[in-house]
């Protein structure tokens, strides 16, 4: 795989932005793109180049020049273009959520492991340089805080419909729970969660929560996740880490974090927001190196499954068991 060509299924702002950091990358590129608006598939090739533009999945599926397909639609395709890009061979970046339900995760993860194909869901949070510092920094935080509040989204917006989107908690809370993992070191054993459609009254799906997670390492966790409104000092994203005496604040879209060690206290910055270069260098570099990624199946089945037993909890009153 000297050369490495993909296919973009999916031609919107996300796969733009995909498409931007794979033309960074050396011995990589797009060679073919698919949407349903073929207008938007043709812009695509005529900004980033490659092969062809297309509204047939089917032709870039059997497209035996195709490394890998990036797949960037609406939340309510990602397993049957999962399971169909597996079936054909092809390695997958798959946008999050890996699925809507944990019955479509596991079976997208079967498909993936019956083709033998490498799946990487895009979680580009995992890639901030400063979590991961705040990761090494308190591997197992005793406490731990995870809160995504955005402004309120439009009613009319894709990514709000209960069937293509799901809604603000379901749409981007497994953003905040794949970083809650993997921050505590550990996985949920019980949650709790008070929520509902405050923002929305009347919807479908919730679009706000607070939820308290007991990990089975005995620490503990909090989940805030929404559409009220964007906190004006932490921004949309802020986690904070507490440990043995140490602390971290992760904050200014996690391009600033604060750390203290009980003696000393600084602060260390970014310039920029780096988790989308970074998850497709991982990406390329898992492809050349013939691995698994280190954003597993696994991990997109987790987030998934973390942000339904809050859904569950709010609708029940009750705690829910992992």
């Amino acid at each position: 795989m000297s050369e490495l060509k993909f296919g973009l299924i999916g031609c919107g702002n996300l796969g733009g932005t995909h498409a931007t950091c794979i033309s960074k990358i050396d011995g990589a590129s797009f060679a073919a793109y698919v949407d349903v608006n073929e207008a938007a598939a043709k812009a695509r090739l005529d900004e980033f180049g490659g092969d062809y533009a297309t509204t047939d999945v089917d032709r870039v599926l059997n497209d035996d020049s195709i490394d890998a397909i990036y797949i960037c639609t609406q939340h309510d395709s990602h397993a049957s273009l999962a399971i169909a890009a597996a079936k054909a061979g092809k390695h997958i970046l798959i946008e999050k959520p890996l699925a809507l339900t944990v019955e479509s995760c596991e079976e997208i993860a079967s498909s993936v492991k019956e083709a033998g194909v490498i799946l990487m869901p895009a979680f580009k949070m995992r890639y901030y340089p400063l979590i991961r510092r705040a990761h090494e920094f308190i591997p197992q935080p005793q406490v731990l805080v995870g809160q995504m509040m955005d402004t309120r989204w439009a009613d009319g917006m894709w990514a709000q419909d209960p069937v293509k989107g799901g809604a603000n908690v379901h749409s981007q809370g497994c953003h905040t729970t794949d970083i809650l993992r993997y921050l505590s070191g550990s996985e949920p054993k019980t949650l709790w969660a008070a929520g509902g459609a405050i923002s929305h009254p009347g919807h479908p799906c919730i679009d706000q929560c607070v939820a308290s997670i007991q990990l089975e390492n005995g620490n503990v966790a909090s989940w805030i996740q929404g559409d009220a409104a964007v906190g004006t000092l932490v921004s949309k994203f802020f986690f904070e880490l507490f440990g043995d005496g140490k602390s971290v604040t992760l904050y200014d879209r996690l391009k600033k974090a604060t750390f203290s060690d009980g003696k000393e206290t600084w602060t260390e910055e970014r310039d920029e927001e780096e988790g989308f270069q970074l998850e497709n260098v991982e990406f390329v570099n898992a492809l050349r190196e013939n691995r698994e990624p280190e954003m597993s199946v696994l991990d997109g089945i987790q987030a998934t499954r973390i942000v339904l037993a809050a859904d569950k909890a709010i609708r029940t009153g009750e705690v829910q068991q992992f």
